[in-house]
């Protein structure tokens, strides 16, 4: 296979806001900007063509970095700062490894032991300067939702603490805590290692949005939706606080639901601004979630869909949405949104507002849900 693939552009006018029909045209956006900043890689786990699993870094020129196998599917995957080239890959739920790699080197550097009695929902942040791991879990015997946290030095458990809910998936660190205030998206859903993936609790399931402070462990508040069925699943956090989570509908396919929500510090959660025939489009699935503050922007992936959609940040107005064939992981470089396919293709957007697009085309690889950038 070969794994390195021609990075292609091209330029052409695409002509006011809205759905682009297809990737078959592009406008070049000047790498000189996607590479001002310090030098990054983009990192993503994935998929060849004889389904063997693996995390890979590659570059926006086109060059696959370094491909590390895995020994299931990973989720995401996140950087650490402090280590240049190095990153945390989490099993897909309900898987138990994390694995610390070096993408210079392209081996893995360390294997996270997950105990017996818990799986893994394939998310963790890092805080005080990566010194500590948080991963969401699942303790299947309790039926509940933890937090467990441990000491990168040598990934030793140190505290854990109750979720606020059943179902944690992604967390994030809220930003002027200092590291001492997480949110939680408690997806709701109940599964048991024994069963899968088989969604056990769908009639009664109860997902939330959750504050907890570290390092008491202390749920501050949680919030919940109307309509119980709106699992609460992925989420981004803006430079001042804003919480903007998608929702993936557990109901009958025939309803008509937002996908959307964002909370900052109201009384209740509140669901994006979009008609019924948005959300209608977005198939009830949503994946990533990225917010660029700066340009008041936020993206969400909606992959079985087959698009990316834009919304304004303080408004929570929809903007736009993009038709990208199996779009699912999303990430910010360079003021850019990069998104990535299962088709193994790399979509570079600015922002909504201006239509311009990059393809980088690393087929047969597949890209999975999540796609993260780190420094090197």
């Amino acid at each position: 296979m070969n794994s390195r693939r021609k990075f292609l552009l091209g330029l052409t006018s695409l002509g006011g806001i809205g759905v682009i029909s297809s990737l078959n045209t592009f406008i070049d956006i000047p790498l000189t900007a996607l590479f001002s900043a310090q030098q990054q890689w983009l990192v993503s786990c994935g998929k060849d063509r004889q389904g063997h699993f693996f995390v890979a870094a590659f570059d926006l020129s086109g060059k696959l970095i370094s491909q590390i196998p895995l020994p299931a599917r990973g989720h995401d995957v996140i950087a650490m700062p402090s280590k240049p080239g190095h990153a945390l890959v989490f099993a897909r739920r309900p898987g138990q490894f994390i694995f610390e790699v070096d993408f210079r080197q392209g081996s893995i550097i360390k294997r996270v032991n997950v105990e017996s009695e818990r799986r893994l929902y394939g998310h963790g942040v890092l805080i005080d300067n990566d010194r500590l791991l948080l991963t969401t879990e699942n303790d299947y015997q309790l039926a509940r939702g933890v937090i467990v946290i441990r000491d990168t030095s040598n990934y030793q458990v140190v505290a854990q603490y109750d979720s606020g809910g059943v179902g944690p998936h992604q967390l994030a660190v809220m930003p002027n805590t200092n590291g001492k205030q997480i949110v939680v998206a408690n997806g709701g859903i109940q599964t048991h290692p024994e069963y899968g993936r088989k969604k056990l609790n769908l009639a009664t399931m109860q997902p939330n949005l959750a504050y907890m402070s570290l390092p008491s462990g202390q749920l501050d508040d949680t919030f919940e939706l109307a309509n119980k069925h709106l699992s609460i699943r992925h989420l981004d956090v803006s430079s001042t606080g804003k919480v903007v989570a998608g929702l993936q509908y557990q109901g009958r396919l025939n309803d008509e639901v937002p996908l959307a929500i964002s909370h900052h510090g109201e009384a209740q959660l509140s669901v994006l601004n979009a008609e019924q025939s948005t959300w209608r489009s977005m198939k009830h699935y949503t994946s990533s979630v990225c917010i660029n503050s700066l340009n008041n922007t936020v993206a969400i992936t909606c992959p079985r869909a087959n698009l990316v959609t834009y919304w304004q940040l303080n408004s929570g107005d929809f903007i736009a949405s993009y038709k990208i064939k199996d779009g699912a992981g999303v990430t910010l470089l360079a003021n850019n949104f990069i998104v990535s396919t299962g088709r193994g293709r790399i979509i570079a957007q600015q922002n909504p507002t201006q239509d311009y697009s990059i393809r980088g085309d690393f087929e047969p690889l597949q890209w999975d849900n999540h796609m993260n950038a780190i420094f090197v």
